[in-house]
């Protein structure tokens, strides 16, 4: 009998503590450890996270794409000799596979130039300068075709020139928030110019994954005739389709 009553309170004490334990016990989650994987940068050619390592596989890139499209290149140039402007002027090219032509307007023209704005067309062998003089007379001028005159950059003459800037030194690396790269040149830097040699006072481009640069912005400082002079220039790129007419005057 005592055994029984014993068996009966032992088992009522733990029946409490069973329902103590459902009642005001805690329950701690599991914790996981989350792992966050870093998407890969989708370098274009020639470029890493060190900077640009191959100039050529670069600026052939970007050559590549314009040979492969229809493209429209619009370039602001500021051109100051001695802090004093000296040239200004804005320029639209456009593409068309063999046939391009160019619009170029100046709100400042160097001394001695006669001109406030200038046109060109170019199929594949010919081409023709018109341009505007002060006086509204214009003047016309036969070129044998885009590659003779500085007013246009063919595919080839757009690698050469992005060359010059873009592989001369160390750029900074980044990507921006469209999955483009951009890049950037951390301080000064020695490169070659339409105007002999000169050291950048800003330098950035952005670039595609397959290397075509769609933007360029580059501030540096040279010599003309004899004089300090700052150079400024804007490019923006563009892919898409163009149609380009023959002028009556070409």
């Amino acid at each position: 009998m005592r055994r029984t009553a014993l068996l009966a309170v032992t088992l009522a004490a733990m029946l409490a503590l069973a329902g103590c334990a459902g009642t005001s016990g805690t329950t701690t989650a599991p914790t996981t450890n989350a792992t966050t994987t870093q998407a890969s940068v989708d370098y274009p050619p020639g470029v890493t996270a060190d900077g640009v390592e191959s100039g050529f596989d670069l600026t052939d890139a970007h050559a590549e794409a314009l040979r492969s499209s229809d493209y429209e290149v619009t370039e602001i140039t500021t051109i100051r000799v001695n802090g004093s402007g000296y040239k200004t002027y804005m320029q639209t090219t456009k593409a068309d596979g063999d046939t391009m032509s160019a619009s170029r307007s100046y709100s400042a023209t160097p001394p001695g130039t006669d001109h406030s704005s200038a046109q060109f067309w170019a199929n594949a062998t010919t081409g023709a300068i018109q341009y505007t003089h002060d006086d509204g007379n214009t003047t016309t001028a036969t070129v044998g075709g885009a590659g003779d005159t500085d007013l246009v950059r063919t595919p080839d003459q757009w690698s050469e020139y992005l060359y010059t800037l873009l592989a001369a030194g160390q750029l900074e690396v980044s990507e921006t928030d469209d999955g483009n790269v951009a890049l950037r040149a951390a301080g000064p830097r020695n490169v070659t110019t339409d105007y002999g040699e000169g050291t950048t006072e800003s330098l950035s481009a952005t670039v595609t994954p397959d290397g075509f640069v769609t933007d360029l912005s580059v501030t540096y400082t040279t010599t003309i005739d004899g004089e300090t002079a700052t150079v400024s220039k804007q490019f923006t790129f563009e892919q898409g389709d163009v149609t380009v007419t023959k002028p009556t005057w070409a």
